[in-house]
């Protein structure tokens, strides 16, 4: 004891309480003593069952944990907030003082317009079901402007989280023997909040293609949608707007080039326009498209209709 205490120069009391916090951490410490009469210590094992985290490890597991704040009232949440209780229960009594003192220490700003699954927890229960042990799913659908609900049975493949929303992407099950001349059906990208009802069929599975790869299908897409030829955008932004579109990757295929004056061009290859146009229109005068001269007419007849609007009161 007095040899470390010197060393470190602190007092052998210190020390004492060192070891101590040591062995509340999860260390095994075996004492001895040498040939000399000193007392030895030295790390003899882990307790088993003692999880140990660095303090950015518990920041980082808190942080985890916060993110799916957003899913609240969903299984997604529940089994999250579990694994953290779970993760978290069985770290030493000092460590979890610990964590709930980081508590504090990070936020979770969520994208505006949350969803609110709370309502929907059958729905999410069938479609992940369906998804860990491929099995198909009946369903009932309303999509966005849709008059009517429609439905039928569906092989969900993949889950992806956007903007703290869930979608589902999914494709027909593969036709019986007998009904081989159906054309086959491409993966098609659901909002969950759509379904009035998803529910498990007992016995029927199905085989994931061994072509689809969930991050292969957004190869593409400016978000989750999909569809048409892949097309070339090329959007200009006004020096204003240069730091803030050069700060963040908004596509995998994106270029960026400078411009006289400041300003800067990004393009990249997309096959839906969709959340492309949304995009430009947020950026407001800061942004003029380019190309192609479909989004050029819809980004114009947009901000036409907008000012009309203003105009009229």
């Amino acid at each position: 004891m007095a040899e470390i205490a010197a060393r470190f120069e602190i007092t052998e009391r210190q020390v004492r309480r060192d070891l101590v916090a040591v062995e509340e951490a999860g260390y095994v410490l075996d004492r001895t003593i040498d040939d000399t009469g000193r007392a030895r210590v030295r790390i003899a094992d882990i307790r088993p069952g003692t999880i140990q985290l660095g303090v950015r490890e518990r920041f980082t597991l808190l942080a985890v944990r916060r993110v799916f704040d957003v899913l609240r009232g969903t299984a997604f949440f529940e089994d999250v907030e579990s694994i953290y209780d779970k993760l978290a229960g069985a770290l030493p009594e000092a460590e979890q003082k610990d964590l709930q003192m980081l508590g504090g220490r990070f936020v979770f700003l969520p994208d505006r317009g949350t969803k609110d699954y709370r309502r929907k927890a059958d729905v999410l229960d069938g479609l992940l079901t369906g998804i860990m042990y491929r099995r198909v799913v009946r369903y009932s659908y309303r999509a966005s402007g849709a008059p009517a609900v429609r439905g039928g049975e569906m092989a969900p493949y993949a889950l992806a989280l956007y903007r703290n929303g869930i979608y589902v992407v999914a494709d027909r099950p593969e036709p019986e023997a007998a009904d081989r001349k159906t054309p086959p059906f491409s993966p098609t990208v659901y909002a969950v909040e759509r379904f009035q009802k998803a529910e498990c069929l007992r016995g029927r599975t199905f085989e994931v293609p061994k072509t689809f790869g969930v991050e292969d299908y957004f190869e593409g897409a400016f978000g989750v949608t999909r569809g048409g030829p892949r097309r070339r955008v090329v959007v200009d932004f006004r020096p204003e707007a240069a730091e803030a579109v050069t700060a963040r990757a908004w596509h995998r295929s994106q270029k960026l080039t400078r411009r006289p004056g400041g300003g800067v061009r990004i393009s990249f290859e997309v096959d839906d326009l969709n959340e492309i146009l949304s995009w430009v229109l947020s950026w407001g005068p800061l942004a003029v498209v380019r190309e192609p001269p479909e989004l050029v007419a819809r980004a114009t007849a947009e901000l036409r209709a907008a000012a009309a609007a203003y105009r009229s009161g």
